[in-house]
């Protein structure tokens, strides 16, 4: 449930509340949670209560498998994500490092197991500089690994890629191509997602520099303004044909 002040939420939980029990059902308070997602370093508690008892207020929570915290931001999802798909590449280790079983089929078992749990709502990550190089160390890592290649041979990047087999990197684009692709899918349909996306907020920013944003993110990857993607992902062909060409330029440029 999404309320613009404390006020309005409350009126929110008391008809969800109220509705419920005309079906027979009732909100369990201790899997109740709630959060004030804001830019401010000192979050302000709010009091929310459900048959006078108080909602506990948390500053970071799971909804469907995704890690959503106070500050609006991606970045510690993506770590997260990170740590998981090194522990399952760790946990198969036996089988992803094997070499008696060809580096190619080893790649598809890792894109099939490791690269699954790390994709998982990649579409709504906000991606910063600091993120994109974080993604490509963790492809890094699982290539020197399946490849057994210590640290301290101090082999570049490039060297590994090319004693691999690969021309470049492909994490980062897949990211890229999924967010592209569940752009147009929002565009081209009436819903809440459309709302929150197109929606703007009443008032002025804040001074400084201006937080990266997910639309931002779209117009780096297209290189073009938000309102021309808005008219283009209209067709879906024609948006297919974006970023295809798209990803592709990007591919020559690595």
């Amino acid at each position: 449930m999404l309320a613009e002040n404390e006020d309005d939420l409350q009126k929110l939980v008391n008809t969800v509340k109220e509705e419920n029990e005309k079906c027979g059902l009732f909100i369990n308070i201790r899997k109740t949670k709630t959060m004030v997602i804001s830019r401010e370093k000192v979050i302000p508690q709010i009091d929310i209560k459900i048959d006078g008892e108080r909602v506990e207020q948390v500053a970071n929570f799971t909804y469907l498998g995704h890690w959503i915290t106070e500050d609006g931001r991606s970045d510690q999802e993506v770590k997260r994500r990170i740590g998981m798909a090194k522990n399952t590449f760790s946990r198969m280790s036996k089988l992803l490092t094997n070499r008696r079983i060809s580096f190619a089929t080893r790649s598809r078992l890792t894109k099939c197991y490791v690269w699954s749990i790390f994709l998982y709502a990649c579409e709504t990550w906000t991606l910063n500089a600091s993120l994109e190089r974080n993604i490509e160390a963790l492809e890094m890592w699982l290539y020197r690994r399946m490849a057994r290649i210590s640290w301290k041979e101090k082999k570049k990047n490039k060297e590994v890629l090319e004693e691999i087999g690969w021309k470049h990197t492909e994490l980062l684009k897949t990211i890229k191509t999924r967010q592209l692709a569940y752009y147009g899918h929002i565009r081209r349909h009436q819903s809440l997602q459309k709302s929150i996306m197109e929606g703007k907020i009443n008032g002025k920013r804040q001074r400084g520099r201006k937080r990266k944003s997910w639309l931002g993110n779209i117009e780096e990857t297209t290189t073009r303004r938000i309102n021309e993607c808005c008219e283009v992902a209209l067709n879906r062909e024609e948006w297919r044909h974006t970023i295809a060409s798209n990803l592709w330029q990007e591919t020559e440029s690595l």
